[in-house]
């Protein structure tokens, strides 16, 4: 799989789960999503099924990361978010 498609599959990820249960509130909440898709990720390697299934998880964990980023991006305590990076659209 190219970098490309494998982003184009990310980004249709990221969209179905966004819009079937809409934003992070908390980071504590992207990282329990994270965790899960990350433990279902790790299952699948373990498994004898090969890594097809496990694709698909990695794919999710992509997905719910690009969520984090996206939902979460907003001042902090520590101080604001990091900037965008140049020439990355």
């Amino acid at each position: 799989m190219s970098p490309q498609e494998a982003l184009a599959r990310i980004r249709i990820e990221y969209e179905r789960a966004a819009a079937r249960h809409g934003a992070f509130n908390l980071g504590h909440e992207g990282y329990a999503v994270i965790r899960e898709e990350f433990d279902e990720l790790w299952d699948e390697v373990k498994s004898k099924d090969g890594l097809g299934r496990a694709c698909e998880e990695a794919v999710q964990v992509g997905a719910m990361a690009l969520r984090f980023l996206v939902d979460l991006r907003r001042e902090t305590k520590r101080g604001a978010a990091p900037q965008a990076v140049e020439g990355a659209e």
